[in-house]
């Protein structure tokens, strides 16, 4: 697609302002990943599995099942980077996104889910000024590239407890979204001529599924160990009627993760937790001089529960993590590092099971790579309901 190789261009040497995005990096392929985490993993910089408790995330579909009644969950997440390239060009950038949403209710002594978590981010906004000789003298032009979209994952799934310490789940999903691309270069004045503007657009949707299975166990009465194993098909990108580009696949990776949580003493618990992912695959469908690699990360933390808040429980949170980018420039990998901390608020509790709860997480994070450093700052606020 040859606005993609505009972008590129513009993300490595423009000085762009980029709307309503989470990362420059999501110029060099699909987007950039953003996962479908809650507050109290992002805090503790758990990739999403093994924490102790129940919980509604799509990494470990097993969580679901150590819940008693129906609940939901819902997350909000703003952040704000700032960005500088070695060849000169530097700015900020916010974006909001809602990366989980997520209800579950009892059902053939399990429980049964419904989720939809954020995929893949691709919005993006970028302008570059420059010069034309059209034979009748030099225009000064205005090339400006706008993509707006996101692929999101629909989740259904069902988990139950075998026994009481160990805890199966199994989810479907489907990917969906659509992207929307607009390339327009436009023209100065010239005495001697006027040129009008030029404007391509094209349009895809996206489609595929995906099969996760993730199991738990507790150890004693303080070691939670999990593992999970998301196989996706192939995600379908289609162009529509009026799109000049052409449809195109993309080799999604299998995704293996596995977490572990310790109770060391009363209020002092630690966890940790590994994710693979190789998308060396598709390098071959990205166009330009963007590569694909693996997302390989580890994250551990450590989480104060003894702590109060207004006479309420609030935990405290802190956490760091380390993981790669799927996309990057050039022949140099893209790496993300984040330190984490946060609290939760329990508002109402009952016969030990959390009615209404809220987790909050403040991340300070730096992606480094071909030349582009980001630090960003990124709130990530969770709401939990049970009972209804």
């Amino acid at each position: 697609m040859r606005s993609r190789t505009f972008l590129l261009a513009l993300g490595l040497s423009a000085h762009g302002t980029p709307a309503l995005a989470q990362s420059l990096f999501n110029a060099a392929g699909l987007g950039v990943p953003i996962e479908a985490l809650d507050g109290r993993a992002r805090a503790l910089g758990n990739l999403g599995i093994g924490l102790p408790g129940a919980a509604l995330l799509p990494a470990d579909p097993a969580s679901a099942g150590r819940l008693r009644i129906s609940t939901g969950v819902m997350a909000g997440q703003p952040s704000w980077v700032d960005y500088v390239s070695e060849l000169g060009p530097s700015g900020t950038f916010q974006g909001n996104r809602f990366p989980l949403m997520g209800m579950a209710y009892p059902l053939f002594a399990g429980m049964m889910s419904v989720q939809i978590g954020s995929f893949l981010d691709q919005h993006f906004q970028a302008e570059r000024v420059g010069t034309i000789d059209l034979g009748s003298g030099p225009f000064e032009t205005t090339d400006a590239f706008v993509q707006d979209g996101s692929v999101s994952n629909l989740n259904i799934g069902y988990a139950r407890l075998l026994g009481e310490r160990t805890s199966v789940g199994i989810t479907i999903g489907r990917y969906a979204g659509s992207v929307v691309r607009t390339l327009t270069r436009s023209y100065g004045t010239n005495e001697a001529a006027e040129v009008e503007d030029y404007v391509e657009k094209g349009q895809w949707s996206y489609t595929g599924q995906s099969l996760t299975l993730g199991v738990s166990t507790d150890i004693g009465s303080s070691i939670r160990v999990a593992g999970s194993i998301q196989v996706p098909t192939d995600l379908d990108a289609t162009a529509s009627a009026e799109t000049r580009g052409q449809d195109r696949s993309y080799d999604l990776p299998v995704h293996y993760r596995v977490g572990a949580s310790a109770t060391l003493v009363r209020g002092l618990m630690v966890t940790g937790s590994v994710a693979r992912a190789n998308w060396s695959s598709i390098s071959d469908d990205l166009s330009g001089n963007a590569r694909a690699g693996n997302t390989n990360g580890y994250g551990i933390g450590v989480e104060l529960s003894r702590a109060r808040l207004w006479g309420k429980n609030a935990p405290l949170r802190f956490g760091f993590r380390r993981s790669g980018l799927p996309f990057s420039f050039d022949d140099q990998d893209a790496t993300e590092r984040i330190l984490s901390g946060g609290f939760g608020l329990v508002f109402n509790t009952t016969n030990d099971v959390v009615l209404a709860s809220a987790d909050f997480a403040l991340e300070r994070g730096r992606r480094i790579g071909a030349g582009i450093t980001e630090n960003f700052w990124r709130a990530t606020i969770s709401l939990l309901l049970s009972g209804f």
